[in-house]
């Protein structure tokens, strides 16, 4: 099979393997090369940490002599080049490739990214008129569903899951995968998907090209979500901003790779994390836990950022 170009993260990917979530590029030089018939590898090199993927699954992070590379337990080892440009990918006879793409698309490109030095968050983000701002948080506090109320009222998705902070002075956020997955109540309420019974996460195919961002943008805020159940004066979103060590802790403990790039790699993530501290707001968002009132939210939000957008009529 010939080679494919796809964008993403703001580069371009090279794969024998198709990525269907992915946009075509226009472009065939590649930022990353992913070899998928790769010979073991001689080490695993230094251990660096490990990461729940999900359930009992586990990916372990190493350092190696030629750069780094992850193992998984379901979908294989990949060992990435000291530059980050190489991929190479030893495979299981028996692998489940949509589990694999997922992977390559979160944490291998993240890990080719660090590679180059570039942070990436475990968050989602939007842009709005004066740049892009992320919401980080645990599973289940609603950063899926934040930012698809931002985006209803005008601003554009920009990446979901895995958020690549380029460094520079204001650093960039880069375009990564828009979708978004939201559960079954938010899904209802925000894009008329229907109630069932069942919880469970639906992946939003709905948006429109002009609600999609895909330039890097100016990274302007981070927002760590603190759900309540009210806020003073009846508000429906609230900001506190968080001092440079504070803040420097949140951006680290929301790493897409934190718990794998541990050990000797350590300080290497904490200066990342402090660089962008440095020139970037973090703030705790306290936002109400009740999809009525998010609409009421996202304005707010938009309001710090400049945004005075009418809601898009496509809302619930």
């Amino acid at each position: 099979m010939s080679a494919l170009f796809y964008d993403v993260f703001g580069g371009v990917l090279k794969s024998d393997m198709p990525f269907e979530e992915l946009p075509a590029s226009s472009s065939s030089i590649a930022d990353w090369s992913l070899d998928q018939d790769a010979p073991e590898a001689p080490s695993q090199g230094e251990h660096l940490g490990e990461d729940v993927v999900y359930g009992t699954t586990l990916v372990h992070g190493y350092r190696t002599a030629d750069g780094y590379a992850l193992e998984f337990d379901d979908t294989g080892r990949f060992d990435i080049s000291h530059d980050g440009v190489m991929i190479r990918w030893k495979k299981p006879d028996t692998v489940v490739l949509d589990a694999a793409r997922a992977d390559i698309t979160s944490r291998v490109l993240a890990l080719a990214l660090h590679a180059k030095g570039v942070f990436s968050l475990h968050a989602s983000a939007v842009s709005v008129p004066s740049g892009g701002i992320t919401f980080m948080a645990p599973k289940h506090h609603g950063k899926s569903t934040t930012c698809s109320a931002l985006v209803l009222a005008g601003a554009r998705a920009l990446s979901d899951d895995t958020v690549p902070v380029r460094p520079g002075n204001p650093p960039l956020l880069a375009p990564g995968l828009p979708r978004l997955r939201l559960w079954t109540d938010s899904a209802a309420r925000l894009f008329g998907v229907d109630q069932e019974t069942t919880i469970r996460k639906h992946l939003m195919a709905q948006l429109e090209p002009s609600q999609i961002e895909t330039h890097p943008v100016p990274f302007r805020a981070a927002y760590v979500l603190s759900p309540v159940a009210d806020l003073p004066d009846g508000a429906a979103a609230a900001r506190v901003p968080l001092d440079a060590v504070p803040a420097t802790i949140s951006l680290l403990a929301h790493s897409k790779l934190g718990p794998v790039l541990a050990g000797s790699e350590s300080p290497v993530m904490l200066a990342l994390a402090s660089n962008i501290a440095r020139v970037v707001p973090v703030y705790t968002l306290h936002i109400v836990r009740d999809l009525d009132r998010l609409d009421e939210a996202a304005r707010t939000i938009l309001g710090w950022h400049g945004g005075g957008f009418a809601l898009n009529a496509r809302r619930a």
